[in-house]
């Protein structure tokens, strides 16, 4: 069972985790860590695209890098089911779990371990449906001091619930909270139009694209001790924004903030 899904910016995306794998791996290979990767939402192994068919998925690409654990989370049985046969055959031997079930609770509840303290480092891959994603998840992760996350945020979803002239139902505000994981987000991407006339006191207008990705790049930065400034834009075949690919740190040390920005950075500004 192959997944139908994505273009141009699904190649993209998975060259530039595939990159920071081999830098990762490389960088801390003389270190004295255990190091995992977690897939959280790691699909079926392959999807097949409009312009190519068959491409290996983050999940199998991973395999090729030597961590010490993987762990592949999916909510899909039959994905999942797919995905570990795949795996099996791919790479025999290795440290693998697979996890069936929402990807926020079963994320939780793999980070309640303690990573750190244990001396395990690894990566973690976010790569949600939507806007599944929960706040109160990416906070479990920069808790843990241990990982650096490759984030697919899915900015062309949030945009369609942020209209421009602000009227966003209940269940839209809801949802948006729990993704940004505050509802302050309606006084920073929501401002009086520069022009009033004496009727329009109660007029607002959403910020351009741009001023949302840098909001989106502010509420990492107040859990993540290292935020990447300048996240991937991956557009799709008309240009317009689909996603932004962001990279953050849960380490607080410096030294591993500098090396993982160094590497993400670069990655980042020469992504094709």
């Amino acid at each position: 069972m192959t997944q139908r899904f994505g273009g141009q910016w699904t190649l993209i995306k998975l060259e530039m985790l595939q990159s920071y794998l081999s830098f990762y791996t490389t960088a801390l290979k003389n270190q004295n860590f255990s190091l995992c990767y977690i897939d959280a939402f790691a699909g079926s192994g392959n999807v097949d695209l409009k312009t190519e068919h068959n491409v290996t998925g983050s999940a199998l690409r991973a395999l090729d890098h030597p961590f010490d654990r993987y762990i592949f989370i999916e909510q899909d049985e039959s994905y999942l089911s797919e995905l570990s046969s795949k795996v099996l055959k791919r790479a025999p031997g290795k440290c693998i779990d697979f996890i069936s079930g929402d990807c926020n609770d079963s994320l939780r509840k793999v980070l309640s371990y303690k990573w750190y303290a244990n001396h395990w480092r690894g990566v973690i891959f976010l790569d949600p449906y939507a806007m599944d994603l929960k706040w109160e998840t990416l906070a479990s992760i920069a808790k843990t001091q241990a990982f650096d996350v490759w984030y697919l945020f899915p900015l062309s979803a949030l945009i369609r619930c942020l209209p421009r002239e602000g009227r966003i139902p209940a269940s839209w505000k809801e949802k948006i909270d729990g993704l940004l994981g505050t509802d302050e987000w309606q006084n920073e991407l929501y401002h009086a139009p520069a022009q009033l006339s004496l009727f329009d006191d109660d007029r607002v207008e959403r910020v351009e694209v741009e001023g949302v990705e840098a909001y989106v790049i502010k509420r990492l930065r107040t859990i993540f001790p290292g935020v990447s400034a300048n996240p991937a834009v991956l557009r799709q075949s008309k240009n317009a924004p689909m996603f932004l690919l962001c990279f953050a740190i849960s380490n607080s040390n410096p030294r591993a903030i500098q090396l993982s920005l160094n590497g993400a950075d670069h990655i980042l500004k020469h992504k094709t």
